[in-house]
């Protein structure tokens, strides 16, 4: 007796940064309703799986009716079935979860892997090399046709990670007295989250003061004012003022340590690669 071989299951695509879009053997998904395309992002944003009274509570707005539990249902057929694979969604003790070979194929995921492997490596090229392919898998905001609690807090794990990256990179270029990529390492980040800490402002000034003179620095210093005033009604700290102040007046700050407010003693910089 002869058996027909399992077909492999579709190759899939997914991406969420940017342009969103599914591709399965190559080919735009064309969703049948957007409850299915919903409740795969919501999934992929929490691999590890939710509950059917949260998914309907966090997706529509519903409690878990008989007639809410249907709506699940139908859009659960639909996801399975628009990325031909039956198995695309797993339930397990009432919880629902995206197969890990779903949750693999996203750009997100490609992005966190990355980050992952460079935590894990103490090989200061290979950190860099893999911090440089997280960047790269990461273009675009997260899921911007999409409303929610659910997806603002995924977004904001998202730029959590990319600003993790960018200043993981700036702090390996400034080992390597590579102060240009650096001080745009820094630039990414702040530009990511401008709340990134005053710590981190102090070391862009520095860098923007050693590499393009200190009226970068100080235009940085006066947009980050700014935004502090008009976002948050705050002030920057005293001693990012002090700092500020001292580049106005010509101080040349070292590019290759972390800023040391003024009367603590610094750290020689490690040597280079």
């Amino acid at each position: 007796m002869t058996t027909t071989p399992t077909p492999p299951p579709p190759a899939l695509l997914l991406r969420s940064l940017g342009q969103p879009d599914v591709l399965v053997n190559g080919r735009r998904v064309v969703w049948p309703a957007r409850s299915a395309e919903e409740l795969l992002w919501f999934l992929h944003a929490h691999p590890e799986g939710a509950h059917r009274h949260v998914l309907l509570d966090a997706l529509w707005g519903l409690e878990d009716t008989p007639a809410a539990a249907n709506r699940f249902r139908v859009a659960l057929h639909r996801l399975r079935t628009t990325l031909g694979r039956p198995d695309a969604v797993t339930e397990h003790q009432g919880r629902y979860h995206l197969h890990p070979d779903v949750v693999a194929a996203s750009d997100t995921a490609a992005l966190h892997r990355a980050l992952t492997a460079s935590r894990a490596s103490g090989n200061i090229q290979e950190r860099e090399a893999l911090l440089r392919q997280a960047l790269a898998s990461a273009g675009g905001e997260y899921l911007p046709h999409l409303t929610g609690d659910w997806v603002e807090a995924a977004r904001s794990a998202h730029r959590a990670a990319l600003v993790e990256a960018n200043l993981t990179l700036s702090l390996l270029h400034c080992e390597a007295r590579e102060c240009p990529l650096a001080a745009q390492a820094l630039l990414r980040a702040a530009e990511t989250d401008p709340l990134i800490g005053e710590d981190q402002h102090q070391r862009l000034m520095a860098c923007l003061a050693t590499t393009r003179g200190k009226y970068a620095a100080i235009e940085h210093y006066r947009r980050y004012r700014a935004y502090l005033a008009n976002e948050l009604g705050d002030t920057p700290m005293p001693d990012t003022v002090a700092f500020a102040e001292r580049l106005k007046h010509g101080e040349q700050p070292c590019a290759h340590a972390a800023f040391v407010p003024e009367g603590q003693p610094g750290t020689p910089p490690p040597p280079g690669r």
